[in-house]
């Protein structure tokens, strides 16, 4: 009996494990997807473009879907639902929603739009942990558009309006850390800098935390973007070459030297960069390339050729991204 009362529990406790580790698999399965699954998009000033991933697995000329009425694209950016927001030179915000570009090739509407008499020349975007839109104003600084306000749409005065008198910056970019800090790119004096979470909370003026590059060390930065490790990369258009601060170097001023340096004969004017799990995607406006490079080839400063080449992927390309596969 006592030996049945014995099985029984160890029984038991079998199927609580099996379940407990079948119930912790969905979780995994579900909260982080294969990042190889993901599409890459391009803000292609006459539209934003999608490379299916199948497209992204060796070089090539293959022709991209594409969003049409989003003209004068800038930005790309994907919100938790996994629909599509814009940024363009008409001074708007576009929403694309993901049952609408599940349709493509059929080209989509926007679902929502937004507009600010604020807004002079927005660029790159964003979004913080709370579901709120964050953009580069090249003009003006940096504006949060509340989740709220991307609900309703319409014109609106931004939630907050970060500007920074002193150093003047002109952000194209900007990209959060894990931390929840912003950091922007400075093409005035070819500088990165850091807000933290705490300045963001409100509207008004404020100074960077942390300045990196300088004395010459980034010509004309682009876009920026985090690996996962924690590392600042940035394109240098002016240099064609991709850079990275280490995330040592993130935690105060005067670091002015890159960690590395890619200087790939191929780099052509490169602009807009992304991360696809470990791999580096960078896009040339030089000459219209998309190229990736695999983390083997940037652990240190050199100039390897790119794994995959994506010729003509776009005539003036501007923000990449990767989100989504939607279209067939």
């Amino acid at each position: 009996m006592q030996f049945s009362k014995n099985s029984e529990a160890i029984s038991c406790v079998l199927r609580r494990a099996l379940c407990a580790l079948l119930i912790c698999s969905a979780l995994v399965c579900v909260a982080a997807p294969a990042a190889h699954a993901s599409a890459l998009w391009i803000a292609d000033s006459e539209q934003v473009d999608e490379y299916l991933p199948s497209q992204l697995k060796s070089s090539g000329t293959p022709t991209p879907l594409t969003v049409s009425d989003s003209d004068e694209a800038v930005g790309v950016c994907f919100d938790k639902s996994g629909n599509l927001w814009v940024t363009n030179f008409n001074e708007q915000i576009l929403e694309f929603t993901a049952k609408a570009l599940k349709k493509l090739p059929t080209a989509p509407s926007p679902a929502v739009t937004i507009t600010s008499s604020t807004f002079s020349e927005i660029w790159g975007c964003t979004f913080d942990k709370h579901g709120n839109l964050w953009a580069a104003d090249e003009n003006v600084g940096m504006y949060e558009v509340s989740a709220l306000q991307l609900k309703t749409g319409g014109s609106i005065t931004p939630a907050v309006i970060i500007t920074d008198t002193t150093q003047s910056p002109r952000p194209c970019y900007v990209a959060f850390d894990k931390s929840g800090n912003l950091w922007i790119d400075d093409r005035n004096n070819g500088r990165l800098f850091e807000f933290t979470a705490s300045q963001l909370g409100a509207s008004g003026d404020a100074t960077p935390t942390v300045i990196l590059g300088g004395e010459g060390s980034l010509g004309d930065p682009g876009q920026i973007g985090f690996d996962g490790h924690g590392n600042l990369w940035v394109t240098s258009y002016g240099d064609d070459s991709v850079v990275e601060f280490s995330k040592s170097q993130l935690g105060a001023s005067n670091n002015d030297a890159p960690a590395i340096t890619i200087s790939s004969s191929t780099l052509d004017g490169p602009w807009g960069l992304a991360f696809r799990g470990g791999d580096l995607w960078v896009m040339n406006q030089g000459n219209s390339d998309a190229e990736e490079f695999r983390p083997s080839q940037i652990k240190h400063s050199g100039s390897p050729a790119p794994s995959v080449i994506l010729t003509d992927a776009a005539s003036d390309s501007n923000e990449l991204g990767f989100g989504p596969a939607h279209g067939k």
